[in-house]
């Protein structure tokens, strides 16, 4: 009498589950199994096994250079450099950074920071 791969499979993986282990198991079967009657005989050992859990780190983000040197006005960034204080002054918020004083514009494109001459 001929068995059906999958048939045998399937009971085995009936099996595997009537055993007392993690609920979250996987079944890994790599050898062929023999149906006998109503109960899956395993011709080689099967291996129970928790799923793989990957944790990966996210890396920490660089922390932005000090801005140390005198830059042209009108002169742009994305990011604002480390060692920035909050000023305000006439009304208007800058950011002074060193020698320079900069100030956060709004495009399309999100925020930027121009070096503006002090107030």
């Amino acid at each position: 009498m001929r068995t059906s791969t999958l048939a045998a499979s399937a009971a085995l993986a009936v099996a595997a589950l009537a055993v007392p282990t993690d609920a979250n198991a996987w079944v890994v079967v790599r050898h062929p199994v023999a149906v006998v009657g109503v109960v899956a005989v395993a011709t080689h050992p099967v291996y129970v096994a928790p799923p793989p859990v990957v944790v990966v780190a996210a890396p920490a983000p660089a922390p932005a250079p000090q801005l140390t040197e005198k830059l042209p006005v009108n002169t742009t960034m994305w990011t604002l450099p480390s060692g920035c204080t909050p000023v305000s002054a006439s009304g208007a918020s800058y950011f002074v950074c060193g020698q320079n004083w900069l100030r956060a514009v709004q495009s399309d494109k999100g925020t930027y920071y121009a070096v503006v001459a002090p107030p």
